[in-house]
């Protein structure tokens, strides 16, 4: 046989199918990446800061957990579409963790946030529970901080 024909076999080989650079680098992750490793490619928000020996535990936690990420993507389509997550959290953890259900101050991006890292802390990678995510009052600046500092001032 000539080179020719065994190039032409070769390329009628099925190739084998590429991994999908959307998604993270463990294996197994069904997670889109968001965090660039600098050079060892794209991980999930939960495997990027862990060792790569705990990676596998990672991935089972993260497949025990897909409702809580359901819940998230839910709330974030929702949230997008102009409808009611709020309530719709509150009902999803009315019978269950009343503490994950959102604050009446915490908006729709915040809460999700926060529902990744209470799956990092369900799966064992945060230490502590978190806590609801309030927006801080704005302090005022130039004169105006004067003014709210010294209201006893102005009355007079």
């Amino acid at each position: 046989m000539s080179t020719t024909a065994f190039r032409r076999i070769a390329e009628q080989r099925e190739a084998p199918p590429e991994k999908d650079p959307t998604r993270c680098a463990a294996y197994g992750c069904k997670c889109r990446s968001s965090v660039n490793l600098g050079g060892s490619g794209w991980a999930c928000f939960a495997h990027a800061f862990a060792q790569s020996d705990q990676w596998p535990s990672i991935t089972r936690g993260l497949e025990s957990h897909d409702w809580l990420l359901g819940l998230v993507a839910e709330v974030r389509n929702l949230e997008r579409n102009g409808k009611a997550w709020r309530e719709f959290a509150m009902r999803f953890w009315e019978q269950s963790d009343r503490r994950c259900q959102p604050h009446p101050a915490e908006s729709a991006g915040p809460y999700c946030d926060r529902m990744l890292l209470e799956l990092l802390y369900r799966i064992g990678q945060r230490k502590s529970a978190p806590s609801p995510r309030i927006p801080k009052p704005v302090k005022p600046s130039g004169r105006f901080a004067r003014e709210s500092l010294n209201p006893m001032k102005e009355a007079a």
